[in-house]
């Protein structure tokens, strides 16, 4: 996959993707909503977030006890936050690299324990569990990593970025990759 760029190099003129080459009309444009271990390939000297952070969510299928919050942050814990919904708990874990290896069962016990302990439940009945692990949930919340997200707009005048690792003012979250799209469609109007 490849953009192809014009004579003078300002515009992209072409998208190969596969063996399909999609040429590009006066006035088209390509909005690149990849993460960046994709983009950077395609686009030279693009400089961009490479340091990762993983985020494991231990979904509990069991009611919330009467009473308990929509959401709960979590001190001295091994969960950030709590939340509670329709006939389950959900407990979050940020910067969670060093759980990744932990035996599925012992990591839904322990954050069970934690669950517990913020809501009154029983920590010793632990109930129906499933676990959702993004190994490279978002980047490195780190200034260093921060000072790589680069703009929405690129020096192609028909090619914007989006993703929640697009400089935005927010954090590598979906309000963050919300924000970006709501960006590269200005840039594209404006331009």
């Amino acid at each position: 996959d490849a953009f192809e760029f014009g004579a003078h190099g300002n515009a992209v003129d072409a998208v190969a993707i596969g063996a399909e080459r999609i040429e590009l009309a006066p006035g088209d444009a390509v909005v690149l909503a990849v993460p960046p271990e994709v983009a950077q390939p395609l686009l030279p000297d693009l400089t961009a977030p490479d340091t990762f952070s993983a985020v494991v969510t231990a979904y509990f299928a069991v009611e919330p006890p009467a009473g308990s919050p929509l959401d709960t942050t979590v001190v001295n814990g091994v969960v950030d936050a709590v939340r509670s919904g329709d006939g389950q708990l959900a407990a979050t874990i940020h910067d969670a690299a060093r759980w990744l290896d932990m035996p599925h069962d012992t990591l839904a016990r322990r954050i069970w324990e934690d669950v517990a302990r913020v809501t009154g439940a029983n920590p010793a009945s632990l109930p129906a569990w499933q676990l959702a692990i993004e190994p490279r949930a978002g980047f490195a919340a780190v200034p260093s990593q921060e000072m790589k997200r680069p703009a929405v707009r690129t020096r192609w005048t028909n090619l914007v970025l989006a993703g929640d690792w697009i400089a935005t003012g927010l954090p590598a979250t979906i309000e963050g990759a919300i924000r970006s799209g709501q960006l590269a469609a200005d840039a594209l109007q404006t331009q």
